[in-house]
This record gives structure tokens, C-alpha cells and sequence, in this order.
């Protein structure tokens, strides 16, 4: 069933790519990635969550200046692909950048390695802008924003 898994997260991200979900589209990725309509809808519904919970505003127009799906950076030799980068231009936020990365987990962040990929991912945004606050969290599949720092690696 890993393989399933895995098929319904990556099916849950290209939903979040389109930004949109819907039937059709449920059934689409279904078809996309080899999955029975149930599991399509269940990609369906965790992306559904993360579209329209405490991470609403990444996909919120009114609140950003530049925003993009699945960019790759080049950061030490490797290439990184980032699943949602976006700059906020709303007051309390502006200019921010947030590095969002989607997981079809509960708790991403009690993963080391995860977490280490996230920072990673913000250090490589960091590097293209010096000055710039620049942000990093996990949206979960239950729709909640984990916002991860250096000092999440160290525990308790």
C-alpha cells in the first residue's frame, strides 16, 4: 500500500497545482496516477483541505505579489523543485516569501529528514534574496500550516 500512498499524495499535489478541485479533476488524476475513483476522491479531499485551511491565503491573489508551483532552484550542485513558492504583498506579511511544501502526512515535522529538505529548500530562496524574510512551512493534508525554523531541528 506504500505505493498507493504515494500515488494518492502525488495526485493530491497535482490537484494543488491546478489549484482547483473538482469531480473532473479528482477523476483525472485518478486516471493520472492509477488509482480507483474512491482514492482520486480521497486525493481530492486532502487537497481540498489544504486549498480552503489555515493555508488558504498561499493561493489568495489579493494577498500576493509573485507565486508559483513545483520551481526549481539550483541550491549546492543539487536541483531542488519547491511545491508552492509565493511573495506576500498584504500589510502584516509584505514581502515575505514562503516556501510551502505539501505533505499527505499528519506530522511532517517529526520527520528529521523532512524537515532538513524544508530548510534546505529555504536556504536556497534566501541565497536568491539576501535581504528578504524568507519563510518555510509544511501544509498537511488536514489543512494545518506547520511553520518550520532552524531551531525545529534541535527538539526538545
Amino acid at each position: 500500500t506504500d505505493g498507493v500512498s504515494a500515488r494518492i499524495g502525488q495526485a493530491m499535489h497535482r490537484l494543488l497545482e491546478w489549484e482547483e478541485v473538482s469531480d473532473a479533476h479528482a477523476a483525472a488524476v485518478a486516471r493520472e496516477f492509477a488509482l480507483t475513483p474512491a482514492q482520486g476522491g480521497q486525493a481530492g479531499a486532502m487537497a481540498g483541505r489544504i486549498l480552503q485551511g489555515e493555508g488558504a491565503w498561499a493561493w489568495d491573489r489579493s494577498v500576493l505579489k509573485w507565486q508559483g508551483n513545483e520551481v526549481e532552484l539550483l541550491h549546492q550542485g543539487q536541483v531542488l523543485r519547491i511545491d508552492r513558492l509565493v511573495q506576500r504583498q498584504d500589510a502584516a506579511h509584505a514581502d515575505e516569501w514562503w516556501v510551502l511544501d505539501f505533505k499527505s502526512t499528519s506530522m511532517p515535522q517529526a520527520q528529521p529528514e523532512l524537515l532538513a529538505q524544508l530548510l534546505d529548500y529555504r536556504s536556497a530562496v534566501q541565497r536568491i534574496f539576501p535581504q528578504a524574510v524568507v519563510k518555510c512551512a509544511f501544509l498537511t493534508e488536514q489543512g494545518a500550516v506547520i511553520e518550520v525554523t532552524a531551531a525545529s531541528m534541535q527538539g526538545p
